[in-house]
């Protein structure tokens, strides 16, 4: 497992700025945190269980904090009681519920993702029954550099381009409001906003490597669900 400052030596190698004297450690912080957060939410985050507890009257929960989608790509499955797996139902806002009324008995049982940020069941859990959400997370925010980063060996380097392609846009922001007022070429054929072009270049290397290695949450964390209520 990485840790921050392995990973920052690393991202401040791919900028030529080792001794950290262009890129600082805030700016090299928030595009390491960008970087986990895009890597989570496009293509592997961390595979988690949160577990609700009914009380009998309550039909609609709070989702997790650090889920990455709460509108669906975020819920793998939830386990309901004696094992069985839930449905998803669709449902869109000024439409019925599948269910007239939320009781402890009604059926069919499901559950929707509304609110925003919630999950709704159509049938109410009872008192002390634990309802298991499998979902995907956002990596922990990074912020020491003694900080231990869970990503796959392979994606280090993805996130290493990742981070260093946001490190540059300032640069290249400024190389761009500077180029606005040039009212000549060079000779030859310079490039513009070469910092700009090398930040493409390196998030277009990010997207590449994430194209090779095929993400796995949404169907290999995919339980077989033979058993329906």
């Amino acid at each position: 497992m990485v840790t921050w400052s392995t990973l920052r030596t690393r991202i401040s190698r791919k900028l030529n700025d080792a001794d950290m004297r262009s890129y600082s450690a805030s700016i090299l912080l928030d595009a390491v945190n960008d970087a986990l957060s895009a890597f989570a939410s496009g293509h592997t985050g961390i595979a988690s269980t949160f577990t609700l507890t009914g009380d009998g009257t309550t039909s609609v929960f709070d989702l997790p904090s650090n889920i990455v989608d709460t509108e669906a790509a975020g819920i793998v499955a939830v386990q309901w009681l004696n094992n069985k797996w839930l449905p998803r139902f669709e449902y869109f806002p000024g439409t019925d519920l599948p269910n007239d009324t939320i009781s402890k008995t009604t059926a069919p049982v499901g559950y929707v993702l509304w609110p925003a940020d919630q999950i709704t069941f159509t049938r109410i859990p009872k008192d002390e029954a634990s309802v298991i959400l499998k979902y995907i997370a956002y990596y922990s925010v990074v912020a020491l550099e003694a900080d231990e980063i869970n990503i796959p060996r392979w994606a280090e380097e993805a996130v290493v381009l990742y981070a260093s392609a946001v490190s540059m846009e300032p640069t290249a922001t400024k190389t761009g409001k500077v180029r606005t007022y040039a009212s000549r070429r060079d000779a030859g054929a310079p490039e513009d906003n070469p910092g700009l072009m090398l930040s493409n270049h390196y998030m277009h290397r990010y997207q590449m490597l994430l194209l090779e290695h095929p993400a796995p949450q949404y169907a290999k964390l995919q339980p077989i669900q033979k058993d329906h209520y």
